[in-house]
């Protein structure tokens, strides 16, 4: 006498994923022994039918020092995969699972790389910034040096006398409006300060004699003997001396090439 089998109402419909016993999982897993981290991976076949994963390591991996915090896990959106029964489709849905989380890990990767530059960026803007406060302060303070030195004060005293241009020859006057050829020269190194005697006679005896080849911008020009005028030698132009004097009654202060038959007194020395 035989006897009937009853059939399941559901034979043939799709059926809810639902999360493998531990029995069924470790047979799967022996079953698919070659796949290295099947073991590991697994597990989150719970987490297909949700839609969503937390990673948990693989079986080979080393121990975690405590429990993983499931609160800060980074969860990555999966595909909504197909319920199967079989081990070689689940093995298809962990695989499709694995490529979601590559692009999620590369993903990271390249947000991570991103702040990475833009925080080395930043420091090199700021190493940058503080360099060039360095150098500025470093620039001022030479600048400062140079001003107190006596080239410095040589410069200034040029500037002071040229900015004199073209206010006139006035015998016996010291400015500021109008000059002879000693109040000019008092008158400019005073400004840097660099005291001279009032007339060229006394001015040409405070400062020592250099040959005329050795004379150096700023260092004075003198004529006669007794000396009766004074200027201020700048440059050479064409083997020509060029100075900055108060030339004679009836002009004004000026730039020319020097005259003939001077001699210079060098300030740097006096």
């Amino acid at each position: 006498m035989s006897k009937s089998v009853s059939r399941p109402a559901h034979r043939g419909t799709a059926r809810q994923f639902r999360v493998p016993n531990v029995s069924v999982v470790q047979t799967i897993a022996g079953s698919l022994s070659g796949h290295g981290k099947l073991l590991g991976r697994i597990t989150l076949a719970s987490g297909i039918a949700a839609g969503a994963l937390v990673a948990v390591p693989a079986a080979n991996a080393a121990p975690a020092a405590q429990e993983p915090n499931l609160e800060s896990a980074t969860v990555v959106e999966a595909p909504i995969l197909e319920a199967s029964a079989t081990p070689t489709a689940m093995l298809t849905d962990i695989k499709q699972l694995e490529r979601a989380v590559e692009v999620q890990e590369r993903k990271a990767e390249a947000a991570r790389k991103a702040a990475e530059a833009k925080r080395k960026a930043a420091i090199a803007a700021k190493k940058a910034a503080e360099a060039k406060k360095k150098a500025e302060a470093k620039a001022a303070a030479e600048a400062k040096a140079f001003a107190a030195s006596q080239q410095g004060k040589i410069e200034r005293a040029i500037s002071v006398a040229s900015e004199q241009i073209g206010d006139p020859y006035v015998w016996g006057a010291t400015g500021p409006s109008a000059f002879d050829c000693s109040g000019l020269t008092q008158y400019a190194f005073s400004a840097a300060g660099i005291e001279l005697p009032r007339v060229s006679r006394d001015q040409a005896a405070a400062l020592p004699p250099v040959p005329n080849d050795q004379i150096q911008r700023g260092d004075l020009m003198f004529w006669g003997s007794p000396v009766y005028h004074v200027g201020i030698f700048l440059r050479w132009e064409n083997g020509q001396a060029i100075m900055l004097h108060a030339p004679k009654p009836g002009t004004a202060v000026r730039e020319e090439a020097a005259w003939d038959g001077w001699f210079a007194g060098s300030i740097r020395q006096a």
